[in-house]
C-alpha cells in the first residue's frame, strides 16, 4: 500500500495567496511593509493548521498497531 501524504486544502489556500502576495510585490502594486505583515499573518495560519493535523493524527487511535 502506498503512503499518501493528505495536505489541508486551506493549507494549499494559504501557500496560494503567498504567492499572489509575491506576485503583487514584484508588480510593485503592494509595498515591503504590507507584504511582510500578510506573509506573517499567513504563515501563522499555516503553522497552527499544520498543527492541528498533527494533533488529529495524534489523537487518532486507528493510527497505532497493537503489538502482540
Amino acid at each position: 500500500m502506498k503512503n499518501i501524504n493528505k495536505v489541508s486544502s486551506k493549507i494549499i489556500e494559504i501557500e496560494t495567496c503567498i504567492k499572489l502576495l509575491e506576485y503583487l510585490k514584484r508588480k510593485s502594486v503592494i509595498d515591503d511593509g504590507m507584504y511582510n505583515f500578510c506573509i506573517n499573518k499567513f504563515m501563522k495560519k499555516q503553522e497552527l493548521e499544520k498543527a492541528k493535523i498533527n494533533a488529529d493524527y495524534l489523537n487518532n487511535i486507528d493510527n497505532y498497531k497493537i503489538l502482540t
